[in-house]
């Protein structure tokens, strides 16, 4: 079952059983039609009644073919490219052949006299499949873009989450290190919870998590960091009792918070604060549900920033757009003595991994 609908996402044929497709497709019809009578006559003599009974003709010949592409695209799936196109093409000529004949056997006023005439059928036929042809071959090249872009995707997600996990780690044991010989007790203590992320961070291989579970890792990288800066840093957790089930990417908050400490508390000589608000979005005109992430740290005015990759909220961007799809919403704001990330997570989680594994699959 997984086989198959892994195929039929990536099937080059789009799902047609939409209203969108059908709209496109009958504005696309009558500009062929516009078309073809203004080769037939001029704009000043266009012909009304003969756009309507083509239209009428098109009309029927289109809607009928795509809903048969639409009731056979799983089957479609299943074969072989060269297969399905061949299978899509007869089913347009055998649709036009049907509507053409049956409009010269039932109403042969609109052929050109009483009995059929098969050079306007087999003209209809021709016309269907260059149409039909051109049709599939801009579906298959947009198929094709697609899942480049999605390999893209994929490709430099994995990428920056193979630089971002090293990053976080390095700098973490490296902290480890300089307490060894000062306090071996505080360097044990943050082993311990450096160990539990290793756990966390390895075991899940999808590189995505509840929302409760990646607000846990956040809390034992905030121990690390309370441990390393003492009374520098002050934490203020502003969580709903209750934390929606939300999937979002892993490693989306401890980049955050790094940030928010590496150069927002950290260059402060008196230290400074870091608060961490979860709550619903206000914004009535909102239909959907979305709860906003806040991470607001204190910051010196004039800020030096610090050598690195400069990589989270790139990562972190382009994550949250393929978990979501666009859905979510990623933007920072800045004052003189405060910076402040704020991200929006829409309340659903079955569509966001549907679409997540799709992207990288």
């Amino acid at each position: 079952m997984d086989i198959h609908n892994k195929k039929l996402e990536t099937f080059f044929l789009p799902d047609l059983c939409n209203v969108r497709a059908v709209l496109v497709l009958i504005l696309l019809s009558e500009a062929l039609v516009t078309a073809l009578i203004l080769i037939e006559s001029s704009v000043v003599a266009f012909q009304w009644e003969r756009f309507a009974t083509v239209s009428y003709f098109v009309q029927w010949v289109a809607l009928l073919s795509v809903a048969l592409l639409c009731q056979s695209r799983k089957f479609m799936a299943r074969l072989a490219l060269p297969w399905a196109v061949c299978w899509a093409m007869s089913l347009l000529m055998l649709v036009c052949f049907s509507i053409s004949l049956a409009v010269e056997s039932v109403f042969p006023f609109l052929g050109l006299g009483y009995e059929i005439n098969w050079s306007w059928i087999l003209r209809n036929i021709l016309i269907s499949a260059i149409f039909g042809a051109m049709g599939l071959r801009y579906f298959y090249v947009q198929s094709q873009w697609r899942l480049k872009s999605q390999a893209e995707l994929s490709a430099r997600l994995e990428a920056l989450q193979a630089r971002i996990r090293p990053h976080f780690f390095f700098n973490s044991l490296n902290t480890v290190a300089s307490l060894i010989a000062i306090d071996p007790e505080k360097a044990e203590n943050m082993l311990v919870d450096l160990s539990s992320l290793f756990r966390v961070v390895l075991k899940d291989q999808n590189a995505q998590v509840d929302l409760s579970a990646e607000i846990e890792l956040g809390r034992r990288y905030i121990n690390i960091e309370q441990e390393r800066l003492g009374d520098r840093l002050q934490i203020e957790w502003q969580l709903p009792a209750e934390i929606p089930n939300i999937q979002v990417p892993q490693l989306l908050l401890q980049p955050l918070l790094e940030n928010a400490i590496y150069h927002g508390v950290q260059p402060l000589i008196n230290g400074g604060k870091v608060v961490i608000n979860l709550s619903p979005n206000e914004d009535g005109s909102n239909k959907e549900k979305r709860w906003l992430l806040t991470i607001e740290n204190d910051k010196a005015e004039q800020v030096v920033r610090k050598g690195g990759h400069q990589i989270s909220l790139p990562n972190i961007a382009m994550r949250l757009d393929a978990v979501f799809d666009g859905a979510a919403t990623l933007h920072c704001e800045e004052t003189a003595n405060q910076y402040r990330v704020i991200v929006g997570l829409p309340e659903y989680t079955s569509q966001a991994k549907h679409d997540f594994n799709n992207k990288t699959a």
